[in-house]
């Protein structure tokens, strides 16, 4: 019998992809509005194998990174705090956000680098319609 391990990043909790699947499932419709737009599930940001792979992103139709959204709890913050930054710097033109189901606080990286909280703000993205909180599954878990 062979001893099977996993290869890689461990995955990530079962409500985590959750919600992960049905945020994308609730932005698919307005995405798709967007000619040779693509939203992905834990998706490279460039053609390297090594590189960031945020929780969800969306890509123009260039393929070029247009939005990026980690799904984290309070342990993992301040990594996903970081690895938002990061990508920040090299897609400035990206927009960034983090959601934390233990809190239910989605929170948004600002043009001026700052952190912004929906527990102060009502936060939207220029490519949806409604707020982004409308959009995120909220597990009843929390």
């Amino acid at each position: 019998m062979i001893d099977a391990k996993a290869i890689g990043s461990p995955r990530a909790w079962d409500l985590h992809q959750k919600i992960i699947l049905k945020t994308i499932v609730n932005m698919i419709p307005e995405v798709e509005e967007h000619h040779g737009w693509d939203i992905l599930p834990e998706a490279l940001v460039t053609e390297d194998p090594n590189d960031n792979y945020p929780d969800i992103i969306i890509k123009d139709e260039h393929k070029r990174l247009v939005f990026s959204m980690e799904i984290t709890r309070r342990k993992y913050i301040r990594y996903d705090v970081r690895k938002c930054e990061q990508l920040q710097r090299r897609f400035p033109d990206a927009e960034f956000y983090i959601f934390n189901y233990e809190t239910d606080t989605l929170y948004a990286l600002g043009d001026d680098r700052q952190w912004y909280s929906s527990r102060e703000y009502e936060i939207s993205s220029r490519l949806f319609v409604r707020p982004l909180m409308e959009y995120i599954y909220v597990p009843e878990e929390y």
